[in-house]
This record gives structure tokens, C-alpha cells and sequence, in this order.
């Protein structure tokens, strides 16, 4: 008899926990369907009726969802009070071993049956969504690795998507104390004074009591678990928008091959102090050597102000990461060194602010959006092809030392330079500021420590500037021996030029890849409907 009763106990407690399951996961859809602004199957009116009302159909479908959820929400708490009575009784009846045992099987069991009803509750949500939006639509998944509904749910939302931290009440009153003290030196009368002290005090008790909608747990769970993988990368691509998804061993593998495998353009760099003759230092590190060298040299240079003002104090190592070209046929990586906070970020950052007009000639083009509007007001012959020509690598294989010289060439052309800018500095002494802001930038990547010791670093304010001062000087070199084309536009990389046909379009394409032996051009043409430029798809002349 005693053994009937406890098994008539597993079973109550195997019946209701299933209710409690499929409560919970009822409550997580329709918190879900408020927050993102979706209407059940069950909520909905008639087609023809929410024509007519649009905005009181609208109202309603939203009370039913509000009154199905407050009607679950109290069903769950009445189920977890008849379990927990349950839980009591089996306790009381059984041994440990068999109230343990019984635990663990009602554990499993929990778990079975709320991966059944999510994916049920899963399937919903992607009917309900799949009308208006896609989340498959902006997310590339190249990983070996299958994500889930609410994953895609969850990316397809953006990589800056989070859920809002719960401010503390003593800062919001903190907050409210300060907009009092500000407002009351411009109030005169004390009985405004105290109406205005309790008005704030009555809106911060408010705001603070005040209750916010809830993040459903699925996509809470579901941002833990993508943070925890630790087996992928999730980045965006080089160009365009929306979610790459990458296992990390590829992601690595093509980063290093893109840029620390060149070990004419990559160094590694030992974190050990080299011997010297003398007492050695008590701290050293690679980055405090560069960061006292720079201020040494600067201080020389520039003025007590201005060395000052770009000469950074308590600077970072930059980082090394990629953003692949999904946008290519074969997949690669463009190498970006997160250069902010670094110890020469400032000088970099002054140094292009002076510099840029020495980068910019007829062919460059600033703002992709505006170039759009003036191509397509392009008159052009029917027979001519729109052709696309892209430099491979830019960054990385501008030639330092000559674009440097390029640079100071053209800033002290009839010293421009100082008289633009009211400065006294010698051509020796700008090209000693910019080697100082480009070459050998000291990284990190993997733990390790590497030095990039050709090429300029993308991601460096400098690098944009760089680039194009050297494109600059290999166009006017095609200008000077009238080998430019009759329309020939450039965004940084990315060349846009109108030619008679393929053959000579390919003619072209081999001058330009002997003009000069660190850079290599690729060719695409336009399919007559756009072609991708820049950032953006850029529609041929003649489209709407």
C-alpha cells in the first residue's frame, strides 16, 4: 500500500510538472510575441473586420495577448504551489535514495519536455515572423556549427543588440538630486522650490518602482550560450551589413595567412628585456620602450602644447582582428588593428587632420552616396562597360618609406606645410613624425607580440590618408603620359572606369599592374544592373 501511494505521488508530480512546463514555455512565447510586436494565431480577428477597426483590432489583439499572459502567469504559480506540496509528501514517504532518484528523473524529464514545447513554440514564432522579416536574411553562417531558431533570432537583431542593465535606484536618485541642485539657483520663490523638490522626488519614485517588460528567457538563455562558444567568431563582414558566423580555427587560420605569415611585412617581437650594458630597468615592456621614445622625440619636434596634447598617456597595445570577404568567391580576411588608445593613436590622428588635403586630387571620391547620383547623370555610349578595379591589399602593401617621401614632397612645396598651419617644422622633422606614427606598430594577436614593419595598419587614422596619397601619385603618373581613361573615379581601393570594351578594359588592367611592383589590381565588370563599389551596390548609368 505504501509503495501505490508513492507511485500514485510520481505520477501526480510527473502530471503537474509537465503543466508547469508547458506553462512556462507559454509564458516565454507570449512575452516573446510583446516584445516583438507579433499576434498569435488565437489573438487574431477576422481579415475583414481589422480593415474596418485597424486601430482598435490592433488594441484589442494586444489585450488578449495581456489577458492570456496574466491568466498563465497565475496558472504557474498555483502549479509550483501543488507541486512543492507534492515535493513535501514524497519527501516524507520515501527514502532519501528513492526522493534523489525520483529528482533526478523528473529533472530529465522537465528538460525533454521543455526542448519539445520550445521547439514547438519555435516553430510558431517563425511562422508568425516569416510574413514580415527573415533572420536568415542578414546572417552568413560558414561555421560548422547549426544554430537555432532563437540564435538567428537573437543576431539577426544586429551585433550592438543587448538587453538594458537594471539602472540602481540610488543612481536614479542621485541623477534627479543633480537636475535639482541645476534648476534651483533659477527658481526665486521657496514655495516653487519646495513644489519642484517634491515633483522630481515623486517622478524618481515612480520611475524607479516602475516595472519594465521582461526579456523572454529564451533569448537571454540564448545570448548566454552564443557568448560562452568559445569554438566560433561571430563578426561582420567587410562589406555591406549583418552577421558572419565562422568557426574560430578558420577565422585564425585566415587572419595569419592575411597578415602575420608575411614575414616581410610581420615581425614577432619578444616581450623580454634584450641586454644592454648598465643597470637594466625595473619594468619593461615593448610598449612603455616605443611610448618613452615617442614623447622623447616629439617634445623635440613640436611645440610644449601641441606635443602635449598628442602624446598619449597610459596607451594600450592594439589588437589584431578580421573581417572576412564574404562578398568574394574565395574567402579571405582583411587584417584591422584596433589602433585606439595607442601610443601614437594621437599623433596619428593630428598628423591626418593636417595632411588630408594632400590626398585628394580629381579621381578621389569622399562619399559614396553622392558619387551614386552623379554617376547615373553620366553620359556614356551604349557599347561602353562599366568596369570595377580593386587594388588586393591595399593597406598592407603601401610602400612606407616612398609614400612617406611623397607626403613631405608635397607639404613643403612651397612650404606649405608651415604656412598653412603656422608651424616651424623642417621637411626631416615631418617625415621623422610620420615614420613614428606608421612604421613598426607594435600588436597583439593570439598572446603574442608582432611588429608591422611595411605597410600602413588599417585601422590607423593614418591608413585612408596613406593610401590614397600613394594612388594619388601612381594616377598622376597615368595623367602625365595620357594613358587616363575618359571617366575614371576611385574610393580609396575600389576603382570605377568607363571603357570601349573587355579587351581594352583588360589592356588597361595590365598597365596598370606594372606601374608599380608592391600593388596588384583585380577587374570586374558590370552586369548591366550594378555592380558593388565601396560600401555600396551602385546601379549601371541609365537604371532607376
Amino acid at each position: 500500500m505504501k509503495r501505490d501511494g508513492q507511485l500514485y505521488l510520481f505520477r501526480r508530480l510527473e502530471q503537474f510538472s509537465k503543466k508547469l512546463v508547458s506553462c512556462e514555455t507559454s509564458i516565454e512565447f507570449l512575452q516573446l510575441c510583446q516584445n516583438l510586436g507579433l499576434t498569435p494565431t488565437f489573438a487574431k480577428v477576422d481579415q475583414e473586420k481589422s480593415k474596418k477597426w485597424s486601430r482598435s483590432t490592433k488594441d484589442f489583439e494586444r489585450n488578449i495577448v495581456a489577458e492570456e499572459l496574466k491568466t498563465k502567469v497565475k496558472l504557474l504559480t498555483n502549479l509550483r504551489e501543488d507541486i512543492n506540496s507534492i515535493y513535501t509528501e514524497i519527501r516524507s514517504q520515501c527514502p532519501l535514495f528513492r526522493y534523489l532518484a525520483i529528482l533526478r528523473t523528473i529533472t530529465k524529464l522537465r528538460c525533454s519536455q521543455y526542448e519539445t514545447e520550445m521547439n514547438g513554440h519555435s516553430k510558431k514564432i517563425s511562422k508568425l515572423m516569416y510574413n514580415g522579416k527573415n533572420v536568415d536574411e542578414h546572417i552568413t553562417n560558414i561555421s560548422s556549427y547549426r544554430l537555432s531558431f532563437f540564435q538567428k533570432l537573437a543576431l539577426s537583431r544586429g551585433l550592438q543588440f543587448a538587453y538594458p542593465q537594471r539602472v540602481s535606484s540610488r543612481e536614479i536618485q542621485a541623477n534627479f538630486e543633480k537636475a535639482y541642485w541645476k534648476l534651483e539657483s533659477k527658481i526665486e520663490s521657496n514655495e516653487t522650490k519646495e513644489l519642484t523638490a517634491a515633483t522630481l522626488k515623486c517622478i524618481a519614485l515612480n520611475y524607479i518602482e516602475r516595472k519594465g517588460p521582461f526579456p523572454p528567457r529564451a533569448l537571454k538563455r540564448t545570448l548566454g550560450q552564443l557568448k560562452k562558444r568559445d569554438d566560433i567568431i561571430i563578426t561582420k563582414p567587410d562589406k555591406g551589413s549583418g552577421v558572419v558566423v565562422m568557426d574560430k580555427s578558420e577565422y585564425v587560420s585566415l587572419l595569419c595567412k592575411a597578415s602575420v605569415n608575411d614575414i616581410t611585412k610581420f615581425i614577432p617581437i619578444s616581450p623580454e628585456q634584450p641586454r644592454t650594458r648598465g643597470r637594466p630597468m625595473t619594468h619593461y615592456h615593448p610598449l612603455l620602450k616605443k611610448e618613452k621614445d615617442m614623447n622623447a622625440t616629439v617634445h623635440r619636434i613640436l611645440a610644449k602644447e601641441i606635443a602635449k596634447s598628442v602624446c598619449q598617456s597610459g596607451s594600450r597595445l592594439a589588437h589584431l582582428y578580421g573581417l572576412p570577404k564574404t562578398h568574394k568567391e574565395t574567402l579571405s580576411m582583411r587584417p584591422i588593428l584596433s589602433a585606439t588608445g595607442t601610443y601614437n593613436y594621437k599623433l596619428t590622428q593630428w598628423l591626418d587632420e593636417k595632411l588630408k588635403p594632400l590626398s585628394q586630387n580629381k579621381y578621389t571620391i569622399d562619399n559614396v552616396f553622392s558619387f551614386a547620383s552623379d554617376i547615373r547623370s553620366t553620359d556614356i555610349n551604349v557599347d561602353d562597360i562599366l568596369v570595377s578595379y580593386d587594388v588586393s591589399s591595399l593597406f598592407t602593401n603601401v610602400p612606407l618609406d616612398e609614400t612617406i617621401q611623397i607626403i613631405a614632397d608635397k607639404a613643403f612645396t612651397d612650404n606649405w606645410f608651415n604656412v598653412t598651419y603656422g608651424l616651424n617644422l623642417s621637411k626631416p622633422d615631418l617625415i621623422t613624425l610620420l615614420n613614428i606614427a606608421t612604421k613598426d606598430q607594435l600588436f597583439q594577436f593570439q598572446s603574442n607580440l608582432y611588429e608591422q614593419i611595411d605597410g600602413v595598419a588599417m585601422g590607423s587614422p593614418l591608413g585612408p590618408l596613406m593610401a590614397n596619397a600613394f594612388m594619388c601619385n601612381i594616377e598622376e603618373c597615368l595623367e602625365s603620359s595620357n594613358q587616363m581613361p575618359k571617366y575614371y573615379k576611385r574610393y580609396v581601393d575600389d576603382t570605377l572606369v568607363f571603357m570601349p570594351n573587355t579587351e581594352s578594359a583588360m589592356q588597361f588592367l595590365d598597365l596598370l599592374n606594372k606601374i608599380h611592383p608592391a600593388i596588384n589590381f583585380t577587374m570586374e565588370t558590370a552586369d548591366r544592373e550594378q555592380i558593388l563599389f565601396g560600401l555600396s551596390p551602385i546601379p549601371y548609368p541609365g537604371n532607376s
